[in-house]
């Protein structure tokens, strides 16, 4: 009766093996794969506690914007399908985006994938294989080098237009060493466009940034950039991006001076000082440079001929009209409208000669005639 009883019990624990043995078997070959993952159902987030639903739903589309990176043509991708050498890997898994936004694969054809975050991509590949596999694929999709970024300057820049900026490579900070990629800010690319010129209102920067969904419109204060340092304001920019820099009403002289020494400020400008100054001509002034510094750039007044109490100022402007008129000179004044204005590229200083060098000139014009006649009856012994 032993025996037996030690019988079945050896029996019993063979059965409950094969059963558990079965069961994670049967789990382990269930394994959902990635296509499936993503049509599971997600909880749609509430919004918070004094936020609308309408303002919930516009930050988690300004996440979305500044998150994850879009495809398009040039960019070079790496597919991995998990068990399948030929389609995977180094060698046979590397693509590039090709022109029209899409990607010739084997097996899958030509699959259009332009406009979709890698998530999405992946989603879309793991569905075409689905079909064309035995089981579902496991499957992921790696960003290897992505395209230049190009974008569009408009507005109050020195030289608007389209700009192609090649991603900068920065070093990880992980223990690997790896290097990535870092998207172009927005100062980067108005340097490359020459600089903001002194009528750009650079407290409200339009960013123009296209999205499978419509356009949206980030906004940024260079202004808040440079007084409080807020760098979230000196926005990444994506591909397709266009800046769109307005000009402004008004700009107090104490703003022009802090603009002026901004790095997206142009560093320099031409600027002609003639007349009676020391060293008259073109001077290379900083960026929204004063009159005052203009005249002592030419080395001052010439104390003997110059009207230094006023002086002429000769502006063209973008259209092709002149303006003309009289500043009050006071070389103690700060920057100010009136006796100490900002300057503009091309700006003419014009110093006058004082009441007594025009005198002066104007006699030595009615003598110079007898001085030749002396000089000649001097030469003939006379």
């Amino acid at each position: 009766m032993t025996r037996y009883r030690r019988l079945l019990w050896g029996l019993g624990a063979l059965g409950a093996i094969a059963i558990l043995d079965g069961a994670l078997a049967a789990a382990w070959g269930e394994t959902l794969p990635l296509s499936d993952i993503n049509r599971l159902p997600v909880q749609e987030a509430l919004p918070g506690p004094g936020r609308s639903g309408d303002a919930a739903a516009e930050s988690g589309l300004s996440e979305r914007y500044s998150g994850g990176y879009v495809l398009g043509p040039g960019d070079r991708i790496r597919i991995d399908i998990f068990n399948i050498p030929e389609f995977s890997g180094p060698e046979n898994g590397v693509h590039e985006v090709l022109v029209d936004g899409t990607l010739t694969l084997p097996l899958a054809g030509i699959v259009a994938v332009q406009g979709l975050t890698l998530g999405e991509a992946q989603t879309a590949l793991a569905n075409r294989y689905a079909s064309l596999l035995t089981r579902p694929p496991q499957l992921t999709v790696t960003l290897l080098s992505a395209r230049p970024v190009r974008v569009v300057v408009a507005g109050e820049v020195n030289r608007p237009g389209t700009y192609t900026i090649e991603l900068e490579a920065e070093t990880s900070g992980s223990a690997g060493g790896g290097t990535g990629r870092q998207w172009p800010t927005l100062t980067q690319v108005i340097q490359e466009a020459g600089g903001i010129t002194q009528q750009a209102n650079i407290k409200d920067i339009q960013v123009r940034r296209p999205q499978r969904q419509g356009d949206a419109i980030l906004t940024a204060s260079l202004w808040d950039l440079i007084r409080t340092g807020d760098i979230s304001q000196d926005v990444r920019l994506r591909d397709g991006d266009t800046i769109v820099i307005p000009k402004a009403v008004a700009i107090l002289p104490e703003e022009s001076v802090a603009i002026a020494s901004a790095n997206f400020s142009p560093a320099e400008m031409p600027v002609q000082v003639v007349g009676e100054v020391a060293s008259p001509g073109s001077v290379t002034l900083p960026a929204n440079a004063t009159l005052n510094q203009a005249i002592l750039a030419a080395g001052g007044f010439e104390r003997s001929r110059a009207r230094s109490s006023t002086v002429q100022l000769v502006r063209l402007n973008p259209d092709g009209s002149v303006d003309q008129r009289t500043v009050d000179v006071d070389l103690a004044a700060s920057a100010n409208d009136t006796t100490n204005p900002i300057l503009r590229p091309n700006d003419v200083v014009i110093v006058d000669r004082n009441t007594a060098a025009t005198a002066g000139d104007t006699i030595g014009l009615f003598l110079r005639p007898f001085t030749s006649l002396t000089a000649v009856l001097r030469l003939l012994g006379f």
